[in-house]
């Protein structure tokens, strides 16, 4: 697929990519005022909620989780295409990802928040809300970690920091841009400007700075990505740890995963097709890249339509009554409309993407997002309704009608996720135009790649005084570098939009210590992980059913849960700390330009060699010099 970067050049790419940080129309502010209203008034059913009770809600016996709890899944799911396109396809170096990676995350984080509230809606007394963490309790009441509730909670809570850490770090150099890009044209005292500044941490483009951020993103990706599958697995356990008929499966794991990632592509274009509309990126999300997506849909949905055909043969080959006898009431039942419509939604109608007109076919990608969405809802009330209102004992079969407060909170719930995602779209960059900058200087680099002396002793410039030279090219920067890489003047520094690795290997670097900060909080998450479970399993020693206390097992969860979370707060740590971020002032070396479409070349040196050093950057092609006292 041809990169709409390689098509619009650095310059091009930035200006397009930041036309929605224009100052936005009415109509915007129309939208969210809307949507602060509906949120305000759902809030106040909410209330009404809490001090009337859970009765106002259609869960009565046998069905105790409802619409919240589906919900809860449901938006848990969409927010697994973001770690999906940005992590996973980030370590298969998928190019098309680039263009569409960053909304994928917003939508990810304001996601996770969403469902993170339906826990605290569905418990009724929200403030006993800590009951759900691994708190030391005076009374000895410490939450079980046997239990998939308490997975749950590490499991979300260790996805949501991740997913935001990972947002936020891979939004660094276009903050950068947008810093410089809102400080040239509004001034240094304009609130969006000091708002980027701040956000931004000083990033200035450096080549030491790239050297390390490239490792922490890639260890981030590396970390996120079992976590797609661990997330939803954990969920998918709430209901198959159950007895229940239509639960009690090894099947729900994958099965939920893959509904997941199939319902989070289809949000992926329902976002993306307006988004792309109203703020003027067409040029960088292409049609290419829906299509991209629509062709990653039809390989869940298989996945999906599998499952569905594999549900019923399991029930049947189980030889289990109670199994045979729910799957065919789920057929023919009073859920039966439900469960035929969710062939039709969420595998006949996605398998239209096998041919190309639909692919390419906006509408009808826009129209077919909205109805898998619709139908993935329903797979989730299908399920979580289903078990709980025909189990076991004909006595407590009985259906599940929502109520009107569900019905009011749930609409909330979407208001609650467009209204942040409408202020991201405006406030923070919507495409990650370093990425998409990346593969034009990788392009570049293979057209003018020459072979590489490696200095192993150059060192990185960290003085102030010295030669800087500017390009336009990134060639031209490399073949600056080579000329000083054997000369005496080898304390070099670059600054460039995007990670330019050759540099790196003209130089003769190592990879960054990163690395081992990630690992070493990877361990102690993991370690510490099995410890807490344990101890808190022998705070009072209870010996049910000859079974010991301890159970490593099911504690395996926690420390997984707890070796991604330290490791990636480590792993920050490590980047934070050798990518010198966090400092206010930028190098006395930095130009502007050099987060637009620029290059720079600072050697350091003494006031006696700067003519000579002048002389080697004026042959190296640079279009700039400028001496830095």
């Amino acid at each position: 697929m041809k990169s709409a970067d390689s098509l619009l050049g650095y310059a091009a790419t930035d200006d397009l990519a930041f036309q929605g940080l224009k100052p936005p129309g009415r109509g915007y502010f129309k939208t969210l005022k809307v949507l602060a209203f509906v949120l305000l008034a759902v809030l106040s059913i909410w209330v009404f909620q809490i001090l009337t009770g859970l009765g106002v809600t259609g869960l009565t016996h046998p069905v105790g989780w409802g619409v919240y709890i589906i919900n809860f899944v449901f938006w848990v799911g969409i927010a697994h295409s973001g770690t999906l396109i940005s992590a996973i396809l980030h370590l298969v170096r998928s190019k098309w990802r680039d263009a569409v990676c960053r909304p994928a995350e917003a939508m990810t984080v304001f996601a996770v928040l969403t469902a993170g509230l339906f826990p605290l809606i569905d418990l009724g007394r929200l403030w006993v809300f800590y009951y759900l963490l691994p708190y030391p309790s005076e009374r000895q009441l410490w939450p079980n970690f046997d239990s998939p509730l308490v997975w749950d909670a590490c499991a979300v809570l260790t996805y949501l920091t991740v997913s935001v850490i990972f947002f936020y770090v891979g939004m660094i150099p276009d903050l950068a841009s947008a810093r410089d890009r809102f400080e040239d044209s509004m001034g240094p005292d304009h609130p969006r400007t000091r708002l980027y500044r701040a956000l931004s941490l000083g990033w200035a483009g450096a080549g030491s700075q790239w050297r390390h951020y490239d490792r922490g993103y890639l260890y981030f990706a590396a970390l996120a990505t079992p976590l797609v599958v661990s997330v939803h697995s954990v969920v998918s356990w709430d209901f198959a740890v159950s007895l229940l008929p239509g639960w009690h499966s090894t099947l729900f794991a994958p099965y939920f995963v893959a509904g997941a990632i199939h319902s989070g592509l289809a949000m992926v274009l329902t976002l993306t097709i307006p988004m792309r509309r109203l703020l003027g990126l067409k040029p960088i999300i292409t049609d290419n890249h829906l299509e991209a997506v629509a062709k990653t849909m039809l390989v869940t949905t298989v996945i999906v339509a599998y499952a569905y055909l594999i549900e019923p043969y399991i029930a049947w080959y189980s030889g289990n009554r109670f199994e045979q006898q729910f799957a065919w009431w789920r057929m023919t039942g009073w859920m039966a409309p439900t469960y035929w419509m969710l062939t039709v939604l969420n595998v006949l109608v996605p398998l239209s993407f096998f041919f190309r007109r639909v692919r390419r076919n906006v509408p009808a990608l826009f129209t077919i997002s909205i109805l898998v969405n619709i139908g993935m809802w329903l797979e989730r009330y299908f399920i979580v309704v289903g078990s709980t209102s025909h189990d076991f004992m004909p006595h407590n079969w009985a259906p599940y009608h929502i109520s009107l407060v569900e019905i009011s909170i749930s609409l909330g719930a979407f208001c609650f996720f467009f209204f942040w995602f409408l202020l991201f779209a405006r406030l923070l960059p919507t495409v990650a135009t370093s990425e998409l900058k990346e593969l034009l200087a990788e392009q570049q680099e293979h057209r003018h790649q020459l072979p590489i002396p490696v200095q192993r002793h150059c060192r990185i410039a960290r003085s102030r005084s010295g030669i800087l030279g500017i390009f336009s090219q990134p060639d031209a920067l490399l073949d600056g570098v080579r000329r000083f890489n054997g000369s005496p003047f080898n304390r070099v520094e670059v600054f460039s939009p995007v990670k330019i690795g050759e540099v790196d290997r003209i130089l003769g670097l190592p990879h960054g210590p990163v690395r081992y900060w990630t690992l070493t909080g990877a361990v102690l998450g993991c370690l510490g992980g099995f410890a807490l479970a344990i101890g808190t399993a022998q705070v009072n020693s209870l010996i049910t059913g000859g079974k010991h206390p301890v159970s490593l097992i099911p504690y395996c969860v926690t420390a997984f849960e707890g070796a991604i979370l330290l490791g990636t707060l480590a792993n920050l740590a490590g980047l934070i700390v050798h990518a010198r971020l966090g400092r206010r002032a930028l190098p006395s070396a930095y130009d502007r330009r050099f987060s637009r479409d620029r290059f720079g070349l600072l050697v350091a040196c003494n006031p006696g060699d700067y003519e000579a050093v002048k002389r080697e950057m004026v042959e190296a092609l640079a279009e700039e010099v400028h001496t830095l006292e």
